[in-house]
């Protein structure tokens, strides 16, 4: 028992500095990061003095971090016996993907708007898909992670819908951290970075002609889950249950809503 203790207490391997570490909301990132690359894994506990040493802060926004992370569901317990790390899975999984899906369906509706009257740039989306081929080019899974999120928080950015940007910030880590698991994010960091052309494109497209919500939605979801299509797919090939008819990314469902030629 003690040595399982000393286990789930441990020191995290790979866990990120904070980039400022007088802030909170920094340290709450860097945490949230490590998690979603297991450098940090469900169940571990987290003290705060062994973090603020590791990542080199102090203990008060240490403390303030890990509350933040707390507040979210990040972590639970909390107190004198320290926090430990939740397990994403289940039904929390599908209640972080139902509540993503329907912000950033309003905040792509808004934000394709935008983009029309060219109050934001949607070439902006590019320099967030660079970060991706550059990461899939060095193999930086974490990079690959960080860059994902930055494509889809330049759309919530674009929509200038403050209110709903700022729901969907609170729930930005368990995207992350959620969109990490092995059944969501595809093994292939180059056909991640294939599936955000595609949805790019898919975007400009709605910018020069708009269609309804509802295409807006299951465009979007089919973007969020392909990665997963994709390794199932590539899994079941492997096996020799069903032959490749066309790559992985334009598997299921084209992203526009309509069946190929």
């Amino acid at each position: 028992m003690m040595q399982a203790h000393r286990r789930r207490s441990r020191t995290f391997a790979g866990l990120p500095k904070a980039e400022r570490p007088a802030l909170p909301e920094s340290i709450a990132d860097a945490v949230a990061e490590a998690i979603a690359a297991r450098h940090i894994l469900p169940g571990d506990r987290i003290v705060e003095t062994t973090l603020a040493e590791q990542m080199g802060a102090s203990r008060v926004p240490t403390r303030e971090a890990l509350k933040v992370l707390h507040t979210q569901g990040i972590l639970l317990g909390g107190g004198y016996r320290g926090y430990r790390v939740a397990s994403f899975e289940g039904e929390s999984v599908r209640k972080v993907f139902e509540v993503r899906l329907m912000l950033e369906t309003f905040l792509l509706r808004d934000a394709i708007r935008c983009w029309r009257t060219a109050a934001s740039d949607p070439r902006l989306l590019d320099t967030a898909i660079d970060q991706l081929a550059a990461a899939a080019h060095t193999g930086d899974f974490q990079a690959s992670l960080r860059a994902d999120l930055a494509f889809h928080r330049t759309i919530a950015q674009a929509a200038r819908n403050d209110l709903t940007a700022r729901l969907w910030e609170t729930i930005a880590r368990h995207v992350l951290i959620i969109f990490s698991l092995d059944r969501y994010r595809d093994d292939d960091l180059s056909a991640v970075v294939a599936q955000h052309e595609q949805f790019r494109d898919f975007i400009l497209k709605q910018i020069e002609k708009p269609a309804s919500l509802d295409v807006l939605r299951r465009g979007l979801e089919n973007h969020l889950l392909l990665g997963a299509r994709a390794k199932a797919q590539r899994r079941r090939t492997a096996a020799g249950r069903i032959p490749p008819t066309r790559p992985p990314v334009a598997e299921a469902r084209h992203i526009d809503g309509q069946q190929p030629d």
